[in-house]
């Protein structure tokens, strides 16, 4: 691996890495769409497996006293869990040019969401029915493109979570999410060397930049940091779409 290399992953790690920890998600929708510019989609995704599913297990440990405060929570993680097998299948099926063109959507829509504020908020017996099936279609954008953020949220706000709790319920659905990814990603062999030495590496960035942004969660605007990250992913957005559009 190049010095350059590393240093494109370093940094977009890094960044993803404080929003994730500030407020709960971020990191795969921020590091996939800077690593997908200069590496293809499929390797940006599969090399962001390991940081991610480590990540989640860093904020779940460290929060683990608030799992009393989630109400029903085997029913989503294994729905999510189950989700993720038919993403993968289509991570490993679809080549780079249909996969660059799925992550160009999803991108945009999620986008849209945090632009727009756009938010389903199902409650009562609605939310018992609705979460497992959010928390699946989540598995499934996750194991396809790597990331599920506007799916986590909408469970997470359908539950009416806040602040360190909401970071903690996000991150432990990612997580049953992410754990289930890597062994979908191993067992249809998309792993190899390089990805795997790029993916430990990566954790590097995770373990510094996450206790960060926790630490930052009640001390900066949230709003200020929101349009940062989206300034961000829209700039790798433009330069997908441009790929598309050249290539």
């Amino acid at each position: 691996m190049t010095p350059e290399s590393f240093v494109i992953i370093f940094a977009a790690l890094a960044v993803g890495s404080f929003a994730k920890g500030m407020t709960g998600l971020g990191l795969p929708p921020v590091s996939i769409a800077i690593l997908a510019v200069f590496f293809g989609v499929e390797h940006a995704i599969v090399v962001t497996t390991i940081p991610v599913a480590f990540s989640n297990i860093q904020i779940v440990w460290m929060w683990r006293h608030r799992i009393s405060e989630i109400p029903q929570v085997w029913p989503p993680l294994i729905a999510a869990a189950c989700g993720v097998g038919l993403g993968t299948w289509v991570l490993a099926t679809l080549d780079e040019h249909t996969l660059t063109i799925v992550l160009t959507i999803w991108i945009a829509v999620y986008l849209l969401t945090v632009l727009f504020n756009l938010k389903i908020k199902p409650d009562g017996k609605l939310a018992n029915v609705l979460s497992p099936l959010i928390a699946a279609g989540a598995g499934i954008c996750q194991g396809a493109t790597g990331m599920s953020g506007p799916f986590i949220a909408t469970w997470a706000h359908a539950w009416g979570f806040v602040k360190e709790t909401y970071v903690f319920a996000t991150s432990l659905l990612f997580l049953s999410i992410a754990v289930t990814h890597v062994i979908g990603v191993g067992v249809a062999g998309l792993y190899d060397q390089e990805r795997v030495f790029q993916g430990l590496l990566a954790i590097i960035p995770v373990m510094i930049f996450i206790p960060l942004g926790m630490r930052m969660t009640k001390k900066v605007s949230a709003r200020a940091f929101n349009l940062i990250i989206v300034g961000i992913i829209a700039a790798m957005e433009v330069q997908l779409v441009w790929g598309l559009v050249a290539g």
